[in-house]
């Protein structure tokens, strides 16, 4: 897809006219490559941990199924950090293709709107267990957490979706963009929001 296609780009840095571009990798990336790291050293044996037991240890409960859940959308999640992590790292250059481009974005979409669905619905049931327990006895079954759950994660994909559509690979040149210098290349493919015109 041609740049001359697009008319309108989200960045995640823009400088003023005047500003010098960054270093190659400032302190900034730095701290954020090194909390990506500790995150996906972390994360990932962390969250299989909690998936191996809820999912296959421990009995089945309501309880086991919402925090399954979260530790599920965790776990996708840190799974997918390298690629941010090689991204910034190469100050802003995506080497990764059009497609995975475009699962990032999603996944990272995903995420956030299942974690945070998921966390609404803990607390929602937390207070409706304490607060209202003829209710919560009454409906709060496993068969209707996990209709629930499949509903979260519906949700939360439909809302992601628009990444797979609208993020895209294109090639800039640093100096135009102001892209942190690189020795080896002059130019970078970057992954960004790209709105396509109309007609």
């Amino acid at each position: 897809m041609l740049s001359e296609d697009f008319y309108n780009y989200s960045y995640i840095y823009e400088y003023e006219e005047d500003e010098q571009p960054v270093s190659y990798v400032s302190a900034a990336h730095i701290v954020s490559l090194s909390l990506c790291s500790v995150a996906f050293l972390l994360g990932v044996p962390g969250n299989a941990i909690v998936i191996w037991f809820m999912g296959f240890k421990w009995d089945k409960s309501v309880s086991t199924i919402w925090f399954l859940n979260l530790a599920i959308a965790d776990f996708i999640f840190v799974l997918f950090l390298p690629l941010y992590i090689t991204y910034v790292a190469m100050g802003f250059h995506w080497p990764f293709g059009k497609w995975l481009c475009k699962t990032n974005s999603f996944i990272a979409l995903l995420n956030m709107f299942a974690s945070v669905f998921f966390l609404t619905f803990i607390s929602l049931d937390r207070y409706l267990r304490l607060v209202h327990p003829v209710f919560s006895n009454k409906y709060r079954t496993l068969r209707n957490t996990l209709i629930l759950s499949g509903i979260i994660w519906i949700s939360a994909a439909i809302i992601g979706a628009p990444a797979l559509y609208f993020r895209d690979v294109t090639t800039v040149h640093k100096p135009s963009l102001h892209v942190p210098s690189s020795s080896f290349t002059d130019q970078y493919q970057i992954c960004i929001l790209a709105i396509k015109k109309n007609g």
